[in-house]
């Protein structure tokens, strides 16, 4: 730990740093909870610190679910959004000039947007229980279907200002738990309709 710039370094001389080992430090709890939000926040800032690459966002993602920074999740995704403007039908390595056109590392955006964005998640081993909890960001409407051994997971939210209606449908024998807002809503088999 670097205490003058307030980051992991790479290495002991501190003369190296990246979003890397900060973004390990964070899953790993090195780094303190009560300051991981922030370092989590100032390292996705601070372009002087080596950038994480496309496959290695995943922790990045990963660990803005662990901070409560899911909402800025969206934010994030100019680079895959440049890669279909380019014309891309399958996600890069790295950054242009690539030649590495078709890397599945980097396709974690795809299972963010269910895990984080719709926010299905396992909530007990074998994904015996389901948490859903939500980072919608600006989006206003959302409707997502995340495959389950039992069937699948349905979650449809609509937004209007403050007010939200969430419908989760879980397939039979799996219940869980829907956090909106801070507050757990317990989930049972079949559909169940929130209005907020």
């Amino acid at each position: 730990w670097d205490s003058e710039k307030g980051l992991l370094a790479d290495t002991p001389e501190k003369t190296e740093f990246s979003q890397h080992a900060n973004i390990l430090g964070i899953l790993t709890n090195s780094v303190e909870q009560s300051r991981q939000k922030d370092l989590l926040q100032k390292i996705m800032k601070d372009k002087s610190i080596t950038q994480a690459t496309y496959y290695f966002k995943f922790y990045m993602f990963e660990a803005m679910k662990k901070t409560g920074l899911g909402n800025e999740y969206l934010g994030q995704l100019k680079p895959w959004y440049d890669m279909l403007d380019m014309g891309l039908t399958t996600f890069a390595e790295n950054p242009e000039p690539t030649r590495s056109d078709c890397h599945a590392w980097s396709a974690s955006p795809l299972y963010e947007m269910l895990s984080m964005v719709a926010g299905v998640m396992p909530a007990a081993p074998g994904f015996s229980k389901v948490l859903v909890k939500p980072n919608m960001s600006y989006l206003s409407s959302l409707i997502s279907t995340v495959p389950h051994p039992a069937g699948d997971i349905k979650v449809i939210i609509n937004k209007n200002g403050r007010q939200a209606r969430v419908i989760v449908e879980l397939p039979p024998g799996l219940s869980g738990e829907l956090e909106w807002e801070g507050k757990l809503y317990p989930l049972n088999p079949g559909r169940k309709e929130f209005n907020f």
